[in-house]
Parts: C-alpha cells; sequence; structure tokens
C-alpha cells in the first residue's frame, strides 16, 4: 500500500488535526502515512492525537518542517475528538535588560555575568520575540560593546531588538548604536505587555 501524506504546513490548529484525523480515519490497519508540519505546537499536539488513538508514531525534521511518519495498528479510533487537542497558542517570551551588569554586587563580576547571558540567548529555545534594552542596559548596543555580534546573530535570526532613545540620548550614545532599532516607551511597554512572560537578566 502506497505512503500517503498530509500535506499541513503553513496551518494552524486545529486544521493540521483535521486533516490528519481525516487520513488516518481513511486508512487500514498497517496502513501508514507522512504528516508535514512546520508548526511545533501543531506537532506536538497531533502527535499526541496519534498515540492517543494507538498510532506508531516516529519524527524526523528537515530544516523548519517535521516529517511524522505513522502507521495505523487498530481499525477504530480511540479518541476521534481531534479538535480537543488544539492546545492555545504559546505567547513568545521578552527579554528586558535595564543594565550593563547582571545582579548587584561587584561591578566586574555583574559585566562578565551580563556578557555570558547576553552571548547564552542565542542558545535558548524558544529564542525570545524580542530584546528591549533600557537605562545603561543600551550600552551593550553600542559600538565597542562585547556583545554586540550575538546581538546582531539574534537579529538575523528574527529576534527584535528595542533599544531605549530616552536612554540613548541621556547617554549620548544615539550615534553609537550598533544593532537593533532606536525605540519608545510606548514600544517598549506594548513588547511587554504583549509577551507571554517577561525574563529581566
Amino acid at each position: 500500500m502506497a505512503n500517503e501524506t498530509v500535506d499541513a504546513k503553513g496551518l494552524a490548529c486545529p486544521k493540521p488535526l483535521i486533516m490528519t484525523k481525516k487520513k488516518l480515519t481513511n486508512l487500514s490497519p498497517g496502513g501508514s502515512m507522512t504528516v508535514l508540519i512546520d508548526n511545533p505546537t501543531s506537532k506536538d499536539n497531533v502527535v499526541r492525537f496519534l498515540k492517543d488513538n494507538h498510532a506508531e508514531v516516529s519524527v524526523t525534521a528537515e530544516g523548519e518542517v517535521f516529517m511524522l511518519h505513522v502507521t495505523k495498528r487498530e481499525a477504530e479510533l480511540n479518541r476521534p475528538e481531534a479538535e480537543n487537542y488544539c492546545s492555545p497558542p504559546q505567547r513568545p517570551h521578552v527579554v528586558c535588560v535595564g543594565g550593563n551588569q547582571m545582579g548587584s554586587g561587584d561591578k566586574e563580576l555583574g559585566e562578565i555575568l551580563i556578557k555570558a547571558c547576553i552571548n547564552t540567548i542565542k542558545e535558548v529555545s524558544p529564542l525570545p520575540a524580542k530584546v528591549v534594552f533600557y537605562n545603561s542596559g543600551i550600552l551593550l548596543a553600542i559600538n565597542g560593546s562585547p556583545v554586540v555580534n550575538a546581538l546582531k546573530e539574534l537579529e538575523e535570526r528574527g529576534v527584535s531588538i528595542l533599544v531605549c532613545g530616552t536612554c540613548t540620548n541621556f547617554y549620548g550614545k544615539t550615534d553609537e548604536v550598533a544593532v537593533g532599532t532606536i525605540s519608545n516607551m510606548y514600544d517598549i511597554l506594548e513588547a511587554l505587555s504583549s509577551a507571554g512572560h517577561v525574563v529581566y537578566p
């Protein structure tokens, strides 16, 4: 029997679940199919649905596309209500940096820690939606900062870098901003209020 394919790329819940349920229902026991999904949340929901219906599932990935390799084992679906597997989308987090040191105490240690923190953000999954710099934190986004390259890499990977314009003016550094967008308090508050959660290093 030919392997069936469900192409759910570019689709959000519940569409991938509905498409997968329809194809799985029409499969005979022992039949196989491949589900293509590029939304991590939808992928997790579809995998839960398949496993709860006693299908065998393995997952591989090519770039941003997940490939779910599925074998049906039972004639009837144990839990056919696919739409119930849609979990609400998680709002991405925002990292808010209010100083050029991390924590209170020794200045040199604080500078070492904030440098390590910024350099490590790119290793965290998922990436934040935005990184906001205000007060002396803006000094990390100017020419000569030891973390400019790390911030540029984050920007290239889709993370918005917001740098407080009032703060760059106060420190006389507006012309030295090397990465990100010089922003205002409205945009900063909007970023914080719409975040799933805010991380303050």
